[in-house]
C-alpha cells in the first residue's frame, strides 16, 4: 500500500495561490521539496508557471483564472502596454473576421508570448503615438487598458499596412469595408468627432493616419448634417 504524501499536490496548491505570485510566497508555499527554486522552475517549464519579470510569476493553475479577462492578462504580462488594433476592434465588435491573438502595443520591442491562455503579441509603438487615445475600461470588477475604437485602427493601419495606395475617398471606405472587414456603421457610432480632431494633432499631416481620421471626420459631419 502506497503512503500517502503529507503534503498536498503541487496543482493543489497552485490552485489555491493567487495569479500573480511573487517568487517568496512561491518558496514558501513548496519549501517541503529540497529544493524549493528547481521545483518552481520545473513548474515554470510545464506551463503552470509564468515569469512576467524577476521574482514575479503568473499562476495558471490559480483558481482565481476562472474569473479574470485575458485583457487582463496582457496588461499584465508586459508593461507598459494596452490592448489595440485587432483584438480591440473585435472587444467592440467591429470585425467580421474571428482574432485569436491578443494584441497590445507597448514602447517597448515586440514581443510575443505563447501561453496556456492562448498567444498574446506586443507590438512595438513610436513613443510619440503611444501616451493618446487609450483609458481603463472596467469590466466584472476588473480593469485593463484599451484603445478607444478610432486609436485601435490607427494602431492597426500603422503596425499592418506597410504600403496604402489611397488615391480617393472611395479607396478608403473600400479598405475598411474590404479589407480591414470592419462594420462602418458601428464604428461611425461609437467615435466622437472631437476625439478624432484630437488625434489628428499627433500625426503627420501628409501620413496614412491622418487621412484616414480626416475621412473619419468627413463621414461624421455627414452624419451630422444627415440627421439635423
Amino acid at each position: 500500500m502506497l503512503k500517502r504524501s503529507k503534503y498536498p499536490a503541487d496543482i493543489e496548491i497552485l490552485t489555491n495561490l493567487p495569479t500573480q505570485v511573487d517568487l517568496l510566497l512561491l518558496k514558501d508555499r513548496f519549501a517541503h521539496y529540497k529544493n524549493s527554486r528547481k521545483k518552481i522552475f520545473d513548474l515554470t517549464q510545464k506551463g503552470y508557471l509564468f515569469l512576467i519579470k524577476r521574482s514575479h510569476y503568473l499562476n495558471f493553475k490559480s483558481e482565481e483564472f476562472k474569473e479574470v479577462q485575458l485583457e487582463c492578462f496582457a496588461n499584465v504580462l508586459y508593461f507598459p502596454s494596452y490592448i489595440s488594433a485587432e483584438w480591440a476592434l473585435q472587444y467592440y465588435g467591429l470585425l467580421t473576421d474571428r482574432v485569436q491573438t491578443i494584441t497590445s502595443v507597448t514602447t517597448r520591442r515586440s514581443q510575443q508570448f505563447k501561453t496556456p491562455m492562448g498567444v498574446f503579441a506586443f507590438e512595438h509603438l513610436d513613443k510619440r503615438r503611444y501616451p493618446y487615445g487609450y483609458f481603463m475600461q472596467t469590466s466584472n470588477q476588473k480593469s485593463f487598458l484599451i484603445a478607444r475604437p478610432d486609436k485601435a485602427l490607427l494602431d492597426y493601419v500603422n503596425l499592418r499596412i506597410k504600403k496604402i495606395n489611397w488615391k480617393t475617398k472611395e479607396d478608403i471606405a473600400r479598405f475598411l469595408l474590404e479589407d480591414v472587414r470592419i462594420n462602418l456603421k458601428t464604428l461611425l457610432e461609437l467615435i466622437k468627432q472631437d476625439e478624432l480632431r484630437k488625434l489628428l494633432d499627433h500625426y503627420h499631416r501628409n501620413s496614412k493616419e491622418a487621412r484616414l481620421l480626416k475621412w473619419l471626420i468627413s463621414q461624421k459631419e455627414k452624419s451630422h448634417g444627415s440627421s439635423a
